[in-house]
C-alpha cells in the first residue's frame, strides 16, 4: 500500500514536470532561408561542374576538364563556408538538407513533365477523334516540347544524384 501510494505521487510529480517543459519552436529567419537558397544553388552548380568535367574528360578535352574541376572545387569551398555559417545559426546538417531539397525539386519537375505529356497525349487523341486536325497538330507540337523538357529535367535530376527519376515519378 505504501509503495503504490509513493509510486502514484512520483508519477504525479513526473507528469507535472513534463507539463511545465516546452519544446522550443524551430523558427527560420529570412537570412537562414536566403543562405539555404544560396547553398542549394552552390550544390547544383557543384554537381553541374562535376558532370561537365566528366563529359570533357570523356571527350579528351583535358584543359576544359581541369578548369571545370577547379570551378567545382571553388563551389565546394563555398558550400563548406555556407554550411559552417548555417551550422552556427542552428541548422542541423545543412549540406544534406540542401541535397534533399534539390532532389525534391528535381523530382517535382519530372513529375509535372510526365503529367503534361499524359495530358497532351489525351488531348491529341480527343482532337483526332473530334476531327480537329489543327488542334491535333498543336497538341502534337506541345507533346514534342514537353518531351524535350522531360529529357532536360531527367538529365538534371541524374546530375543531382537521383538514380531513376522517371521510375520515381510514376
Amino acid at each position: 500500500m505504501k509503495k503504490s501510494g509513493l509510486l502514484i505521487v512520483a508519477g504525479m510529480f513526473t507528469a507535472a514536470a513534463f507539463a511545465q517543459t516546452t519544446t522550443p519552436a524551430a523558427t527560420t529567419t529570412t537570412t537562414e532561408k536566403a543562405q539555404m537558397k544560396d547553398l542549394r544553388k552552390d550544390v547544383r552548380a557543384y554537381d553541374n561542374k562535376k558532370a561537365e568535367a566528366k563529359v570533357a574528360a570523356g571527350k579528351g578535352e583535358l584543359n576544359a576538364a581541369k578548369t571545370d574541376i577547379a570551378e567545382a572545387k571553388a563551389d565546394k569551398k563555398d558550400i563548406k563556408a555556407d554550411a559552417k555559417t548555417l551550422k552556427s545559426e542552428g541548422v542541423e546538417h545543412p549540406i544534406k538538407t540542401a541535397d534533399k531539397e534539390v532532389k525534391k525539386v528535381d523530382e517535382k519537375a519530372v513529375k509535372t513533365d510526365v503529367k503534361d505529356i499524359k495530358a497532351d497525349k489525351t488531348a491529341e487523341v480527343k482532337a483526332k477523334e473530334a476531327g480537329d486536325l489543327a488542334a491535333a497538330k498543336t497538341d502534337k507540337a506541345d507533346l514534342k516540347t514537353d518531351k524535350k523538357d522531360l529529357k532536360k529535367d531527367i538529365r538534371e535530376a541524374k546530375r543531382d544524384g537521383i538514380k531513376h527519376p522517371l521510375h520515381r515519378a510514376k
